[in-house]
């Protein structure tokens, strides 16, 4: 083989292993692939893109065909196996490998479903956009070092009203202090007193029971007494009563005609009108009516 087809064959052999490896590279597929077409609807497919694997139990079983807009969602459309038949409970959620890892179509069904897929839509999972987490977090992070930044001013508030209230706080506690001690010391100086009023005070206690049972008694034989003797009382108020209306007569007469005094003796003159049934009204009511002046 001269030299020429030697390199021919170079070049031939460097063209195909080229082509291979772009495919590869360049997920380009020369020929149709076979096997089942599922698709699925997602809200948000950032980082998933045709070849883009899908798997199932870990196990990779197909890959993404195409993705296009459907209305305001994502239609992933994907190429299963032929070998492989999903069961009816299949649903799919993007999923990565890690924070900075590729994504791929994760599909899952219930342990021992055996009934075929019906049809080729298949129903998705929202999985955890971490675009938004790491939003989230940057907000929480905000939030935090705001409310750090309010405690930080809060304590620097309080510090400044400790230094500028610090000597009457203190006085205010020393005066306490004083106060607790003199207490202590009132209180150590009248021990004896207070142990002896304390023993005291049953005795007194007592006492002071059998003092107001004494005055009870006293006050209900006073009561007594005045019922028994209301009568007698009455009686007295009238005689009294009688003896003022005289004596107010006396000197009525004595005020008109003083010249009797050097005459004659002064007469007490009866009252014109007097009060006949007085003594009556005074017995039964205890009042007397207003008493007549002699004109």
């Amino acid at each position: 083989m001269n030299a020429q087809t030697r390199l021919g064959a170079f070049l031939l052999l460097s063209l195909i292993l080229l082509g291979v490896f772009s495919s590869k590279i360049g997920r380009i597929h020369w020929f149709e692939e076979e096997g089942q077409q599922v698709e699925a609807l997602f809200h948000d497919v950032a980082g998933v893109a045709q070849r883009t694997p899908v798997l199932m139990a870990g196990v990779k079983i197909g890959t993404v065909e195409q993705i296009r807009l459907e209305g305001n969602e994502a239609l992933v459309i994907m190429r299963i196996a032929p070998n492989i038949r999903l069961p009816r409970s299949t649903h799919a959620r993007i999923e990565g490998g890690g924070l900075i890892g590729e994504k791929y179509i994760a599909l899952s069904a219930e342990p021992g479903d055996e009934t075929p897929l019906a049809g080729r839509r298949i129903p998705s999972e929202e999985t955890g956009n971490m675009n938004a987490l790491l939003k989230k977090t940057e907000n929480i992070a905000s939030d935090l070092q705001r409310l750090f930044a309010r405690i930080e001013t809060v304590t620097g508030t309080i510090d400044a009203m400790l230094d500028e209230n610090r000597k009457p706080l203190r006085d205010g506690l020393q005066s306490l202090r004083n106060g607790a001690h003199t207490l202590s010391d009132l209180l150590t100086r009248h021990q004896r007193d207070l142990d002896r009023l304390l023993r005291e005070l049953p005795a007194l206690s007592r006492e002071s029971q059998t003092f107001f049972k004494e005055g009870r008694a006293v006050m209900q034989q006073a009561r007594g007494i005045l019922t028994d003797n209301r009568e007698n009382l009455y009686r007295t108020l009238f005689e009294l009563r009688k003896a003022s209306e005289n004596l107010e007569l006396l000197s009525e007469d004595l005020r008109l005609n003083p010249w009797k005094l050097l005459i004659e003796k002064p007469e007490i003159k009866p009252p014109q009108h007097p009060h006949e049934h007085d003594e009556e009204l005074i017995m039964t009511t205890g009042h007397l009516g207003p008493a007549e002046r002699q004109r």
